[in-house]
């Protein structure tokens, strides 16, 4: 088995490379390498067609510009078409060795793959999955037809399908928001605290109620949205909604309080 580590995207949400993102002192690709290392010494950095930094790993380019993550996989296969490839992305912050270890043991050769349902849509995450020398005629065949959508490959083969045990485990970092949420529990802990949340028009629909008292250890209003985006399969992402704190609009960073009431809301008819 050989290893792949994406690290060639462009990060356009959160503004800068991903991959030397630190939290705690630590960069994210640093991390990763770090869980990746007990399981195969074999590992490759994917990076964009046209990037030549010195790395201390072996790269692999992509094999054309812009290919999407499918280049990264379709590059591995092209300098290995015969072993296994675990593939994930860099920008897992909260993934743990002993997922990739579920993903080895549960494994098959007569696979092509084997993958985590996402929590938050059930579809399943083809950037953390162990890849068979099986799939590599599938994607070429898809990439000869111009199909570049990684989810929706992976989605057509034949697979075993395993859950995270941490329902966080796949939230990727990619904004500002997600950064100081994570620091913020790496310097303070997950400090459990009691909220009350409201939701208004189309969250409230999708929750099924108008709030809720809840428990929480999130650090921020960004950590609690994710939570609860989880928890209720909200159809918004993060700069869709408004917050607020106890009546007052707060940015996405604010800390969070035990006994506060928080009110999310979408955008509303009419503006």
């Amino acid at each position: 088995m050989k290893a792949l580590i994406l690290t060639g995207g462009k990060s356009s949400r959160m503004g800068s490379d991903k991959a030397s993102l630190k939290i705690g002192g630590v960069t994210q690709l640093d991390r990763i390498l770090s869980i990746v290392h007990p399981l195969t010494k074999d590992i490759f950095l994917s990076v964009a067609h046209d990037d030549r930094e010195p790395r201390d790993h072996p790269t692999l380019p992509d094999l054309e510009e812009s290919p999407g993550p499918l280049g990264g996989l379709q590059a591995a296969f092209a300098q290995d078409p015969h072993s296994k490839w675990l593939v994930i992305a860099c920008d897992l912050p909260l993934i743990q060795q002993s997922d990739l270890e579920s993903l080895i043991a549960h494994h098959d050769d007569s696979k092509d793959a084997t993958c985590f349902l996402n929590p938050l849509d059930q579809h399943p995450e083809p950037l953390c999955a162990l890849y068979s020398p099986s799939t590599s005629p599938k994607l070429d065949s898809l990439i000869e037809k111009n199909q570049r959508c990684a989810r929706r490959f992976l989605s057509s083969l034949d697979r075993i399908d395993l859950t995270p045990s941490d329902s966080r485990a796949l939230l990727n970092l990619n904004r500002p928001e997600h950064l100081v949420e994570l620091e913020l529990l790496h310097q303070h802990g997950a400090i459990e605290k009691e909220v009350t949340v409201e939701y208004f028009a189309k969250l409230s629909q999708e929750a099924a109620t108008n709030s809720e008292v809840l428990r929480t250890s999130a650090a921020t209003l960004a950590g609690l949205w994710e939570e609860l985006r989880l928890k209720h399969h909200f159809s918004l992402d993060l700069p869709h909604v408004k917050p607020a704190i106890n009546n007052e609009f707060a940015d996405w960073t604010t800390p969070l309080s035990n006994q506060q009431t928080i009110a999310f809301m979408p955008p509303f008819a009419g503006g």
